[in-house]
């Protein structure tokens, strides 16, 4: 499809009982990501919300290589780049980047600013100084800081200023798309705002695709066109977003409505129980059917499959609850 940068197909991730604690259990092995496929066109902000733990990172990751997947593939403006050694994706590794959570970590605090982002431009092979420093001062700008900045550790900025350098990191390398995980989670309400806004204007100046991550619907709410709700490693609910907002079609996406009432007076309350997250055995149900308040023996008894709603809504339930 000429109008997506990014297209994610059928990917399946799995960890082992020695490599994480949690998940959701088939014939001991942990099911991180199931069956997910979804697009991002050129120019847009998909935000992909869900609860911790529930697949939305490890996404993110294999997009941008740091996981391998078990299966499925991922597609790069129209090439296949799911199984590309190092070196045959290194000339892809500048047009995807990723900006993490937590600043203090993605940043090496034995290193000046100034080093740090020299040594992202050395690694997709600009090696020359003087144009290393054309590009950071070109930047470094954009991102609300001045070349004060460069010479200082980590340790010296707040956490904004962090970010904001971690921003910078993602933008030196000129891409096309961008994994944003969490990226104000770590952060003042205060400051998150300005990040928001700030990412908000990059993403129209330079014309960037993004893959915003985040466990808050009111941010999502606010920097994404398209919205994809995700529960236990898979999606339940996608379209657009106010599409999505207005109009739920799955228990799950009214649940998470229900948290922030405020952006749509018109969405009832679920009364919900209060459930731990259950670990659900049967791979022929609804991930869902332990926790949703309208569950119904097909519910336990087969998967639901997606279905549309409309052109731009999808959901992943054998109801439409708004029906109920």
């Amino acid at each position: 499809m000429e109008d997506y940068i990014l297209e994610v197909e059928n990917l399946i991730k799995t960890y082992t009982k020695d490599t994480i604690n949690f998940s959701f259990k088939r014939d001991n092995k942990f099911i991180a990501v199931n069956d997910v496929s979804f697009g991002v066109k050129k120019g847009e902000i998909v935000g992909l919300i869900g609860e911790s733990g529930c697949g939305k990172t490890t996404i993110g990751r294999i997009i941008a290589k740091l996981l391998n997947a078990d299966s499925g593939k991922i597609l790069f403006d129209g090439k296949d780049i799911t199984n590309m050694k190092h070196k045959e994706f290194k000339q892809y590794r500048s047009k995807i980047q990723m900006i993490f959570q937590d600043p203090s970590t993605a940043l090496n605090p034995q290193l000046k600013i100034d080093k740090i982002l020299r040594e992202a431009l050395y690694s997709i092979n600009i090696k020359d100084k003087r144009e290393q420093t054309n590009i950071i001062e070109s930047y470094i700008g954009k991102v609300g800081l001045t070349d004060a900045y460069l010479d200082r550790y980590p340790h010296e900025l707040s956490g904004g200023q962090k970010q904001r350098i971690c921003i910078l990191l993602a933008l030196l390398t000129n891409p096309n798309f961008v994994v944003a995980d969490e990226v104000v989670s770590a952060l003042d309400l205060s400051v998150q705002a300005q990040i928001l806004n700030l990412l908000k204007s990059l993403q129209k100046e330079l014309k960037l695709s993004m893959l915003f991550i985040s466990h808050d619907l009111s941010i999502i709410h606010y920097i994404s066109d398209r919205i994809i709700v995700m529960y236990m490693g898979e999606i339940v609910e996608s379209g657009d977003c106010e599409e999505v907002y207005e109009n739920p079609s799955h228990p799950y996406t009214k649940l998470l409505l229900s948290s922030v009432l405020e952006l749509n007076k018109n969405i009832d309350s679920l009364d919900t129980k209060e459930i731990t997250k259950i670990i659900n055995e049967n791979s022929n149900s609804c991930v869902f059917a332990d926790r949703c308040p309208y569950v119904q023996p097909i519910c336990r008894d087969k998967k639901p499959e997606s279905r549309n709603i409309n052109d731009s809504h999808m959901s992943k339930c054998h109801f439409n609850i708004k029906q109920k």
